[in-house]
């Protein structure tokens, strides 16, 4: 990615957007900096946007440490937990730019707590001692995890878990894919979580993807080439009866439940 500093703080109005207008309390999100390379956007307003491969990106030389994003509502929301996909959403992208390991998460009204994130593309709940009620939320990037090949700094998705601000990432429906499968050689495993999110092969040889569908399949997005199909795009169906299922792979892959966990 090419980088450009912006010196001034980008100010993106959410109420555009199909996901916001259908809450009474949409948010407003700026942030200090924005990586504005000349032809893709990293805008805010991406952080909560409901979609995993679209993301906010800092745009200072270096690490990002001090840029913050900051979430702004017309009425005070009250929340006890916050969640996160941390890092750049697009599976390919995720392990080359930088993942937050320490956030502080401060509000107007007082509120001040330091957190660290896991290393993970996956969902995270970070849980407040007590409820907050605030208007304005702010996410300082206080140090990270290193990318591969880039400085930037990302956040995927964000969420406010509270009545009042909604719900922003809906979960994928296709629950029957969701789940730990396997080949039955135990050449590959795949595991599919509720939140889109996924991972490929071993502890040792693992790859992140994300997962969407599309009608009566889920369409799988690898981070890189799967030597098993020589693609990093996996096409699932599912077969067999409910007691005995079987999903199968680009058409010619089959993967049974991973029952007992190898």
């Amino acid at each position: 990615m090419n980088r450009r500093i912006s010196k001034f703080t980008v100010l993106v109005a959410c109420i555009c957007l199909p996901l916001f207008s259908q809450s009474l309390n949409p948010p407003t999100i700026t942030s200090t900096s924005q990586l504005q390379p000349k032809s893709k956007k990293y805008t805010p307003v991406f952080a909560m946007d409901g979609k995993l491969k679209t993301s906010w990106v800092e745009g200072v030389d270096g690490e990002g440490v001090g840029e913050t994003l900051q979430i702004k509502y017309k009425s005070p929301i009250n929340f006890r937990s916050l969640s996160i996909y941390n890092g750049f959403g697009d599976p390919k992208l995720w392990a080359a730019n930088n993942r937050i390991k320490k956030l502080k998460i401060t509000t107007e009204t007082g509120n001040e707590e330091i957190v660290t994130l896991k290393d993970s593309l996956s969902r995270q709940v970070i849980e407040f001692k007590n409820e907050i009620r605030a208007n304005e939320i702010s996410l300082t990037i206080q140090e990270v995890y290193k990318g591969t090949n880039s400085e930037n700094t990302a956040i995927a998705e964000l969420m406010f878990d509270s009545e009042q601000a909604g719900s922003a990432l809906v979960p994928p429906k296709n629950t029957w894919a969701i789940g730990k499968w396997k080949t039955k050689s135990n050449i590959a495993r795949i595991q599919l979580h509720n939140d889109g999110t996924c991972e490929m092969g071993y502890e040792t040889a693992k790859m992140l993807c994300t997962w969407t569908e599309k009608g009566d399949k889920v369409i799988v997005s690898l981070e890189a080439t799967l030597p098993l199909t020589n693609t990093d795009i996996l096409e699932i169906k599912r077969r067999g009866n409910a007691t005995d299922p079987t999903i199968e792979i680009n058409g010619k892959h089959e993967f049974i439940l991973n029952r007992d966990e190898v």
